[in-house]
Protein backbone atom coordinates (compact mmCIF):
# COMPACT_ATOMS: atom_id res chain seq x y z
CA UNK A 1 0.00 0.00 0.00
CA UNK A 2 1.16 3.37 -0.60
CA UNK A 3 4.67 3.51 0.66
CA UNK A 4 3.39 1.82 3.76
CA UNK A 5 2.03 -0.64 1.46
CA UNK A 6 -0.96 -2.47 2.46
CA UNK A 7 -1.71 -3.41 5.87
CA UNK A 8 -1.47 -6.85 4.92
CA UNK A 9 -4.84 -6.00 4.06
CA UNK A 10 -7.47 -7.63 5.65
CA UNK A 11 -6.70 -10.99 4.52
CA UNK A 12 -4.57 -10.59 7.38
CA UNK A 13 -7.49 -11.81 9.17
CA UNK A 14 -6.79 -15.14 7.62
CA UNK A 15 -3.22 -15.27 8.84
CA UNK A 16 -4.23 -13.66 12.08
CA UNK A 17 -6.63 -16.49 12.79
CA UNK A 18 -3.94 -19.03 11.97
CA UNK A 19 -1.33 -17.22 14.02
CA UNK A 20 -3.38 -17.25 17.21
CA UNK A 21 -3.32 -21.01 17.55
CA UNK A 22 -1.38 -21.84 20.67
CA UNK A 23 2.14 -23.15 20.19
CA UNK A 24 4.39 -25.25 22.39
CA UNK A 25 6.30 -23.03 24.80
CA UNK A 26 9.98 -22.52 24.15
CA UNK A 27 12.01 -20.86 26.91
CA UNK A 28 10.33 -18.22 29.14
CA UNK A 29 11.46 -14.63 28.71
CA UNK A 30 11.19 -11.29 30.46
CA UNK A 31 7.63 -9.95 30.57
CA UNK A 32 8.86 -6.37 30.25
CA UNK A 33 9.83 -6.88 26.63
CA UNK A 34 6.19 -7.04 25.46
CA UNK A 35 4.35 -3.90 24.24
CA UNK A 36 2.34 -2.13 26.94
CA UNK A 37 0.34 0.05 24.52
CA UNK A 38 -1.09 -0.34 21.05
CA UNK A 39 1.74 -0.44 18.49
CA UNK A 40 2.01 2.73 16.44
CA UNK A 41 -0.70 4.57 18.35
CA UNK A 42 1.47 7.67 18.71
CA UNK A 43 2.33 7.88 15.00
CA UNK A 44 0.36 10.15 12.67
CA UNK A 45 -2.23 8.50 10.40
CA UNK A 46 -1.26 8.89 6.74
CA UNK A 47 -4.06 6.78 5.23
CA UNK A 48 -7.36 5.44 6.55
CA UNK A 49 -10.02 3.50 4.68
CA UNK A 50 -13.26 1.81 5.71
CA UNK A 51 -14.70 -1.29 4.07
CA UNK A 52 -18.17 -2.76 3.71
CA UNK A 53 -18.45 -6.45 4.47
CA UNK A 54 -20.61 -8.90 2.56
CA UNK A 55 -20.81 -12.58 3.35
CA UNK A 56 -22.01 -15.94 2.12
CA UNK A 57 -23.06 -18.84 4.33
CA UNK A 58 -23.26 -22.42 3.13
CA UNK A 59 -26.62 -24.04 3.82
CA UNK A 60 -26.49 -27.68 2.75
CA UNK A 61 -25.45 -27.49 -0.91
CA UNK A 62 -26.25 -23.80 -1.44
CA UNK A 63 -24.44 -20.56 -0.68
CA UNK A 64 -26.70 -17.81 0.64
CA UNK A 65 -25.28 -14.30 0.45
CA UNK A 66 -26.06 -11.01 2.13
CA UNK A 67 -24.59 -7.53 1.72
CA UNK A 68 -23.63 -5.07 4.43
CA UNK A 69 -23.21 -7.56 7.28
CA UNK A 70 -20.25 -5.86 8.90
CA UNK A 71 -17.38 -3.46 8.49
CA UNK A 72 -13.62 -3.13 8.27
CA UNK A 73 -11.07 -0.38 8.84
CA UNK A 74 -7.42 -0.13 7.89
CA UNK A 75 -5.09 2.60 9.11
CA UNK A 76 -1.57 3.30 7.92
CA UNK A 77 0.71 5.31 10.19
CA UNK A 78 4.24 6.54 9.67
CA UNK A 79 7.00 8.79 10.94
CA UNK A 80 9.57 8.42 8.18
CA UNK A 81 10.63 5.25 6.40
CA UNK A 82 12.01 3.56 9.52
CA UNK A 83 8.92 3.85 11.73
CA UNK A 84 5.61 2.73 10.29
CA UNK A 85 2.53 0.97 11.59
CA UNK A 86 -0.56 -0.83 10.35
CA UNK A 87 -3.89 -1.25 12.10
CA UNK A 88 -6.70 -3.55 11.04
CA UNK A 89 -10.18 -3.98 12.49
CA UNK A 90 -12.73 -6.33 10.88
CA UNK A 91 -16.03 -7.55 12.27
CA UNK A 92 -19.51 -8.80 11.54
CA UNK A 93 -22.47 -6.85 12.90
CA UNK A 94 -24.74 -9.08 15.01
CA UNK A 95 -27.66 -6.77 14.20
CA UNK A 96 -27.31 -7.46 10.46
CA UNK A 97 -25.40 -10.71 10.04
CA UNK A 98 -27.20 -14.06 9.57
CA UNK A 99 -27.62 -15.93 12.83
CA UNK A 100 -26.56 -12.76 14.70
CA UNK A 101 -23.00 -13.73 13.90
CA UNK A 102 -20.65 -11.64 16.05
CA UNK A 103 -17.07 -12.39 15.02
CA UNK A 104 -14.33 -9.81 14.87
CA UNK A 105 -10.59 -9.31 15.05
CA UNK A 106 -8.08 -6.51 15.56
CA UNK A 107 -4.41 -6.46 14.69
CA UNK A 108 -1.85 -3.65 15.13
CA UNK A 109 1.78 -3.82 14.11
CA UNK A 110 4.57 -1.24 14.35
CA UNK A 111 7.86 -1.77 12.53
CA UNK A 112 10.89 0.28 13.60
CA UNK A 113 13.94 -0.49 11.50
CA UNK A 114 14.24 -4.27 11.87
CA UNK A 115 12.12 -4.65 15.01
CA UNK A 116 8.38 -5.07 15.38
CA UNK A 117 5.69 -4.84 18.09
CA UNK A 118 2.36 -6.65 17.67
CA UNK A 119 -0.96 -6.66 19.55
CA UNK A 120 -3.96 -8.62 18.37
CA UNK A 121 -7.39 -9.84 19.46
CA UNK A 122 -9.68 -12.38 17.81
CA UNK A 123 -13.08 -13.57 19.05
CA UNK A 124 -12.79 -17.28 19.71
CA UNK A 125 -14.88 -19.50 17.48
CA UNK A 126 -15.27 -23.27 17.16
CA UNK A 127 -18.62 -23.44 15.35
CA UNK A 128 -19.01 -25.80 12.42
CA UNK A 129 -21.96 -24.07 10.79
CA UNK A 130 -24.58 -21.37 11.19
CA UNK A 131 -26.74 -23.74 13.25
CA UNK A 132 -23.99 -23.99 15.86
CA UNK A 133 -23.59 -20.21 15.80
CA UNK A 134 -27.26 -19.80 16.72
CA UNK A 135 -27.07 -22.48 19.37
CA UNK A 136 -24.00 -20.84 20.89
CA UNK A 137 -25.76 -17.52 21.46
CA UNK A 138 -27.49 -18.87 24.56
CA UNK A 139 -24.24 -20.18 26.00
CA UNK A 140 -22.59 -16.76 25.99
CA UNK A 141 -24.88 -15.05 28.47
CA UNK A 142 -22.10 -14.43 30.98
CA UNK A 143 -19.13 -13.83 28.74
CA UNK A 144 -17.13 -14.98 25.75
CA UNK A 145 -13.46 -15.81 25.19
CA UNK A 146 -11.04 -13.87 23.00
CA UNK A 147 -7.68 -15.13 21.78
CA UNK A 148 -5.03 -12.44 22.24
CA UNK A 149 -1.41 -11.89 21.34
CA UNK A 150 1.28 -9.45 22.46
CA UNK A 151 4.62 -9.82 20.81
CA UNK A 152 7.92 -8.17 20.05
CA UNK A 153 10.42 -9.21 17.39
CA UNK A 154 14.02 -8.04 17.69
CA UNK A 155 16.82 -8.55 15.14
CA UNK A 156 17.74 -11.90 16.74
CA UNK A 157 14.78 -13.08 18.80
CA UNK A 158 11.00 -13.04 19.10
CA UNK A 159 8.96 -12.83 22.32
CA UNK A 160 5.23 -13.45 22.55
CA UNK A 161 2.39 -14.00 24.96
CA UNK A 162 -0.54 -15.88 23.42
CA UNK A 163 -3.46 -16.29 25.79
CA UNK A 164 -7.23 -15.99 26.23
CA UNK A 165 -9.20 -13.26 27.99
CA UNK A 166 -12.92 -13.13 28.70
CA UNK A 167 -15.21 -10.18 28.00
CA UNK A 168 -18.93 -9.51 27.76
CA UNK A 169 -20.79 -11.72 25.30
CA UNK A 170 -22.29 -8.59 23.69
CA UNK A 171 -18.96 -6.97 22.81
CA UNK A 172 -18.73 -6.36 19.05
CA UNK A 173 -16.01 -4.79 16.91
CA UNK A 174 -17.41 -1.39 17.91
CA UNK A 175 -16.22 -2.01 21.49
CA UNK A 176 -12.81 -3.34 20.53
CA UNK A 177 -11.11 -0.91 22.92
CA UNK A 178 -12.62 -2.73 25.91
CA UNK A 179 -11.05 -6.06 24.95
CA UNK A 180 -7.78 -4.41 23.98
CA UNK A 181 -7.63 -2.88 27.45
CA UNK A 182 -7.97 -6.36 28.97
CA UNK A 183 -5.30 -7.65 26.64
CA UNK A 184 -2.75 -4.99 27.56
CA UNK A 185 -3.42 -5.19 31.29
CA UNK A 186 -3.50 -8.98 31.65
CA UNK A 187 -0.52 -10.49 33.44
CA UNK A 188 1.02 -13.88 32.76
CA UNK A 189 4.30 -15.74 33.07
CA UNK A 190 3.66 -17.47 29.75
CA UNK A 191 6.01 -15.31 27.71
CA UNK A 192 7.66 -17.44 25.04
CA UNK A 193 10.87 -16.87 23.16
CA UNK A 194 12.34 -18.22 19.91
CA UNK A 195 15.36 -17.39 17.82
CA UNK A 196 14.69 -15.32 14.72
CA UNK A 197 16.05 -17.09 11.62
CA UNK A 198 18.20 -15.16 9.19
CA UNK A 199 16.02 -13.48 6.57
CA UNK A 200 12.76 -13.82 8.49
CA UNK A 201 10.71 -10.63 8.36
CA UNK A 202 9.64 -9.06 11.65
CA UNK A 203 5.87 -9.07 11.08
CA UNK A 204 2.94 -10.30 9.00
CA UNK A 205 1.46 -6.98 7.93
CA UNK A 206 4.77 -5.59 6.79
CA UNK A 207 5.40 -8.83 4.89
CA UNK A 208 2.18 -8.44 2.94
CA UNK A 209 3.09 -4.81 2.34
CA UNK A 210 6.45 -5.91 0.97
CA UNK A 211 4.94 -8.33 -1.55
CA UNK A 212 2.30 -5.85 -2.65
CA UNK A 213 4.97 -3.19 -3.12
CA UNK A 214 7.12 -5.60 -5.15
CA UNK A 215 4.23 -6.55 -7.42
CA UNK A 216 3.30 -2.90 -8.06
CA UNK A 217 6.92 -1.92 -8.79
CA UNK A 218 7.35 -4.88 -11.13
CA UNK A 219 4.12 -4.02 -12.92
CA UNK A 220 5.33 -0.42 -13.40
CA UNK A 221 8.30 -1.86 -15.33
CA UNK A 222 5.93 -3.72 -17.62
CA UNK A 223 6.67 -7.07 -16.00
CA UNK A 224 4.69 -9.47 -13.84
CA UNK A 225 5.70 -10.70 -10.41
CA UNK A 226 5.18 -14.44 -10.19
CA UNK A 227 5.28 -16.78 -7.21
CA UNK A 228 7.22 -15.43 -4.23
CA UNK A 229 7.70 -16.76 -0.70
CA UNK A 230 9.01 -14.93 2.34
CA UNK A 231 9.20 -16.11 5.94
CA UNK A 232 8.05 -14.02 8.87
CA UNK A 233 7.70 -14.24 12.63
CA UNK A 234 4.23 -14.16 14.15
CA UNK A 235 3.97 -14.61 17.89
CA UNK A 236 6.32 -17.42 18.81
CA UNK A 237 6.30 -19.25 15.51
CA UNK A 238 7.78 -19.01 12.04
CA UNK A 239 5.37 -18.73 9.10
CA UNK A 240 5.56 -18.30 5.35
CA UNK A 241 3.70 -15.78 3.24
CA UNK A 242 3.33 -16.93 -0.34
CA UNK A 243 2.30 -14.79 -3.27
CA UNK A 244 0.83 -17.40 -5.58
CA UNK A 245 0.09 -15.03 -8.45
CA UNK A 246 -0.25 -11.30 -9.16
CA UNK A 247 -2.35 -10.65 -12.27
CA UNK A 248 -2.54 -7.07 -13.62
CA UNK A 249 -6.01 -6.00 -14.75
CA UNK A 250 -6.63 -2.95 -16.91
CA UNK A 251 -10.18 -2.71 -15.60
CA UNK A 252 -11.89 -4.29 -12.60
CA UNK A 253 -15.64 -4.12 -11.91
CA UNK A 254 -17.33 -5.10 -8.67
CA UNK A 255 -20.78 -4.37 -7.30
CA UNK A 256 -21.43 -1.62 -9.82
CA UNK A 257 -18.10 0.14 -9.31
CA UNK A 258 -15.18 0.24 -11.75
CA UNK A 259 -11.47 0.51 -10.93
CA UNK A 260 -8.71 1.11 -13.46
CA UNK A 261 -5.25 -0.51 -13.50
CA UNK A 262 -5.26 -2.88 -10.56
CA UNK A 263 -3.59 -6.13 -9.56
CA UNK A 264 -5.40 -9.21 -8.33
CA UNK A 265 -3.08 -11.03 -5.94
CA UNK A 266 -3.61 -14.53 -4.59
CA UNK A 267 -1.87 -15.21 -1.28
CA UNK A 268 -1.38 -18.05 1.14
CA UNK A 269 -0.01 -18.04 4.67
CA UNK A 270 0.95 -21.06 6.72
CA UNK A 271 3.68 -22.97 8.47
CA UNK A 272 6.76 -23.84 6.37
CA UNK A 273 6.19 -27.01 4.38
CA UNK A 274 2.43 -27.04 4.99
CA UNK A 275 -0.61 -25.77 3.12
CA UNK A 276 -2.13 -22.68 4.68
CA UNK A 277 -5.01 -20.21 4.56
CA UNK A 278 -5.61 -18.49 1.23
CA UNK A 279 -6.95 -15.03 0.49
CA UNK A 280 -7.19 -12.62 -2.43
CA UNK A 281 -6.52 -8.91 -2.63
CA UNK A 282 -7.31 -6.50 -5.43
CA UNK A 283 -5.20 -3.35 -5.06
CA UNK A 284 -4.40 -0.28 -7.12
CA UNK A 285 -1.16 0.38 -8.97
CA UNK A 286 -1.28 4.19 -9.12
CA UNK A 287 -3.13 7.26 -7.91
CA UNK A 288 -5.14 7.37 -4.70
CA UNK A 289 -5.43 3.57 -4.49
CA UNK A 290 -1.75 2.78 -5.13
CA UNK A 291 -0.94 -0.30 -3.04
CA UNK A 292 -4.26 0.07 -1.21
CA UNK A 293 -6.58 -2.96 -1.01
CA UNK A 294 -9.78 -2.33 -2.93
CA UNK A 295 -11.32 -5.74 -2.42
CA UNK A 296 -10.41 -8.38 0.16
CA UNK A 297 -11.74 -11.92 -0.12
CA UNK A 298 -11.18 -14.83 2.23
CA UNK A 299 -12.90 -17.89 3.68
CA UNK A 300 -12.32 -18.19 7.45
CA UNK A 301 -14.59 -21.25 7.75
CA UNK A 302 -15.65 -23.94 5.28
CA UNK A 303 -19.19 -22.62 5.65
CA UNK A 304 -18.41 -18.89 5.60
CA UNK A 305 -17.00 -16.64 2.86
CA UNK A 306 -16.30 -12.94 3.39
CA UNK A 307 -15.60 -9.99 1.10
CA UNK A 308 -14.70 -6.45 2.06
CA UNK A 309 -14.86 -3.62 -0.49
CA UNK A 310 -13.39 -0.19 0.03
CA UNK A 311 -15.88 2.64 0.66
Amino acid sequence: MATLSNTGSVAIAVAFAAGLSAAPAPAPASRGVLPSELPGSTLPVVHEHTYKMSGRIRMLLLWIGRDDVGSGRIRWRAAGEDDRAYELLIGSDPLRAPGKLNRWGYLAEEVQADECAVVGVMSKSTENGIGEVKAGLNKQAGGRPFDTIRGRITPNQAFARVTTVEASSNVSYREADAVLGLTLSASSDEVKQIERPTGARPGFLSSVAELIGKSVATNARGQRLHAQTISYIYGDRLYELRLLDAAPLARFEHDGRTYERVIRGRFETGRPGHAGSRFELVYGTSGAFAEIPILISYQPKWWLQVELEIQ
